[in-house]
């Protein structure tokens, strides 16, 4: 068997795969090799240990799953509604989201009994929740409305990546996009008492 052909972001791809399909007590380096037929020595030449191995998929997932979608969406042009039914339409946007999906239900019932993942996603839902927060902020809702709106769009995300449908997606998208634009106009009268008027970004 080869010794170091695999990258380190091969060997984190490679554990993130077991790590959805079968727990985290999976996730170890013996079982790794033998699934890539390939030898230890080549985890070891990226990896000090498996607590390496285990911050490195918390640290990727963090990446592709948080900070790559935050950063399109602030360096795109899409209105506060668009952002809000882009990210409510992440669960179903196809096999990769479906993918991302198990990732982020293997992540999660991991940090149910682990300090280290349950750190990492205390931190990816308060840097998640504090992004959506923004968003309705700008559409002029007090701090205390737009942070209870947050909480509720970040909810319907997490459980639509919980709740198995059928690939009717066109509709579950249409549903997202009902939701969203009930949630970001909030009061059906523009006068709502917990309502601010936005600002001028010119202003």
């Amino acid at each position: 068997m080869a010794t170091n052909k695999l990258s380190r972001d091969e060997w984190i791809k490679a554990a993130t795969q077991v790590l959805s399909t079968s727990g985290i007590d999976q996730v170890r380096v013996d079982r790794l090799a033998k699934k890539l037929k390939i030898t230890r020595g080549s985890f070891y030449h990226h990896f000090e240990s498996r607590m390496d191995l285990l911050e490195g998929i918390l640290k990727a997932w963090r990446l592709r799953a948080t900070e790559d979608v935050i950063n399109r969406l602030q360096s795109g042009e899409e209105s506060p509604l668009d952002r809000i039914i882009y990210l409510m339409n992440l669960p179903i946007k196809g096999t990769g989201s479906i993918e991302a999906a198990s990732v982020e239900i293997s992540i999660r019932a991991w940090a149910r009994r682990d300090n280290l993942a349950r750190e990492a996603v205390e931190e990816v839902d308060k840097y998640r929740l504090s992004f959506i927060k923004r968003i309705f902020k700008e559409l002029g809702h007090t701090d205390t409305r737009a942070n209870d709106l947050a909480n509720l769009v970040y909810a319907y995300i997490v459980s639509m990546s919980l709740i198995h449908f059928d690939n009717n997606y066109e509709e579950r998208r249409k549903m997202a996009e009902r939701i969203a634009e009930f949630l970001t106009s909030n009061c059906p009268v523009m006068e709502c008492p917990q309502r601010e008027p936005p600002t001028d970004p010119l202003g």
